[in-house]
């Protein structure tokens, strides 16, 4: 059976468009679309029954839900949310998108399919992405046709295949219209060895797609910094709760040594700027109900906007995983993608990210990552060096049976000494200062390390404590509490030569 390209939307030019007010950003390029320009609804395929076309609807504002409910009515089924005010839609002929807003359609052009990371440097497979609604015998046939072998993987997201073959015939690949994107695969996924995958940060509209890139993250306040707070709803069982709680935070401060953005525990998941964490599984009443054991790990909200609170920055896990920390599902690793995108990072095309759309065991964030966060929120005076991996912290101990009231404030806790969060020595201790205030007064100021030791710190509002480190990377969790059981974090990388 042969299968024929599929034709790309014809166009048309309506003169009382308005202008867009947002860019459409996808990976290959940000670009503001011509004025006034729409799209005829996709044409069939020569000699075939008409076909859905897959096409982007670019708005002046956010479309809300009654804009989507309206397309879905017509025929249009929205497929991914595109930066900064856009949709992927597909629709068969004859579609009407009169009356809704839209100022703007178009097809993602052949270059947009190809990731810029395929030109650097020959990867040993290609990772080949269809939309959601391809049907993937139809997929396969195509890469096929197109001179390219399939590697079978049943680990793989809906929608994916591993190919290999021919560099320069990826183009010929990628100018079908089932077509998504095309990045480089990873050398366990060219094996063909089980992966894990991430669909993409969440929102209201549908993931965001692997061919569209960051939107403009969280707004900062009137200082420049972007304040954010998170709030723990439940953990998975099979870990203890303390050091399930400080696999998190250990993912924070990594996203937190780069850039202008501070991670402290709240009181309420319904807080704005508030990162809600929880471990359900299956359905669990948004719109994305996990898979069972293997297949999507977790998922995480885009924040505010396009996601209206208190849903944005929301990070969800999968109960029905085996989380571990350094084996199994590692906990860590899985937390510092999810916090990537809560913090508004789109997916990655280098492998060896952490924002890779497949997970896998991460030391820290790598080159990537780190542009792609100081190009959302800037970097921080001094940057510190890509960190390696941090043995498993032990679980933080909290204060026996800690006054309630209805404050939700966490206490200001701050390391005077060193000043530095990455500290490079030859002692066999650390000597940490500093400060700890809070409106209600601060109970204690307690330390864990990534080697196991633990203890309390010396005074509260002015504290001392001395922790013993091992040859190589120690890290040193500080963590202060309040009367009202409220506490807040900070760490400190000490590499022992």
């Amino acid at each position: 059976m042969r299968f024929f390209r599929a034709v790309a939307p014809a166009f048309i030019l309506f003169s009382q468009c308005a202008w867009a007010q947002n860019p459409i950003r996808l990976q290959t390029r940000t670009f503001q679309p011509p004025r006034g320009e729409t799209a005829i609804p996709p044409v069939a395929r020569s000699g075939q029954p008409a076909l859905r076309a897959h096409y982007i609807l670019q708005f002046s504002a956010n479309p809300g839900p009654e804009i989507r409910q309206e397309l879905e009515r017509r025929g249009v089924s929205v497929l991914a949310f595109v930066p900064d005010s856009a949709l992927m839609v597909s629709s068969g002929p004859g579609a009407n998108l009169g009356g809704l807003g839209a100022i703007w359609a178009g097809p993602l052009e052949t270059p947009d399919k190809l990731s810029p990371r395929l030109a650097a440097a020959p990867p040993p497979a290609f990772l080949v992405e269809f939309y959601p609604d391809v049907d993937m015998g139809l997929a396969r046939a195509l890469a096929i046709q197109n001179g390219f072998a399939v590697v079978e993987n049943r680990s793989l997201l809906p929608g994916h295949l591993v190919v290999k073959g021919d560099l320069n015939r990826l183009a010929e690949l990628a100018a079908n219209d089932e077509v998504s994107y095309i990045l480089p695969a990873s050398a366990d996924m060219a094996a063909g060895a089980d992966v894990a995958g991430c669909g993409g940060a969440e929102t209201a509209a549908g993931p965001v797609a692997d061919y569209a890139t960051m939107g403009t993250g969280w707004a900062p306040d009137a200082s420049g910094a972007v304040a954010l707070q998170y709030f723990i709803e439940s953990l998975p069982a099979n870990l203890d709760a303390a050091t399930a709680q400080a696999q998190i935070a250990r993912a924070f401060s990594q996203w937190a040594s780069y850039v202008n953005v501070s991670f402290t525990e709240g009181g309420s998941a319904a807080s704005a700027r508030t990162i809600a964490i929880l471990t359900p599984s299956y359905a669990h009443g948004d719109a994305y109900p996990f898979d069972g054991p293997g297949g999507v790990l977790a998922h995480t909200f885009y924040p505010s906007p396009p996601n209206p609170e208190p849903l944005a920055g929301d990070m969800h896990f999968d109960a029905s995983e085996t989380w571990g920390v350094g084996v199994n599902t590692d906990l860590f690793s899985v937390a510092l993608h999810e916090a990537g995108h809560a913090l508004g990072m789109a997916h990655s095309s280098d492998p060896a990210a952490v924002m890779y759309p497949y997970y896998h065991v991460a030391t820290g964030l790598n080159a990537d990552d780190i542009a792609g966060i100081q190009s959302l929120y800037g970097a921080i005076a001094a940057t510190p060096p890509v960190q390696p991996a941090a043995p498993t912290p032990t679980p933080t101990p909290t204060p026996a049976n800690p006054p309630s009231g209805t404050d939700t404030t966490p206490p200001t806790l701050r390391v005077v000494s060193p000043s530095s969060t990455i500290v490079s020595t030859s002692s066999p201790a650390i000597l940490v200062r500093g400060t700890a205030t809070d409106n209600v007064g601060v109970t204690a100021v307690q330390w864990t390390t990534s080697t196991g030791s633990a203890g309390n710190a010396t005074g509260t509002a002015s504290w001392t404590l001395q922790a013993p480190l091992l040859v190589g990377t120690n890290v040193v969790m500080v963590r202060a509490f309040d009367a009202a059981g409220n506490s807040t974090w900070r760490t400190i990388t000490v590499v022992r030569n």
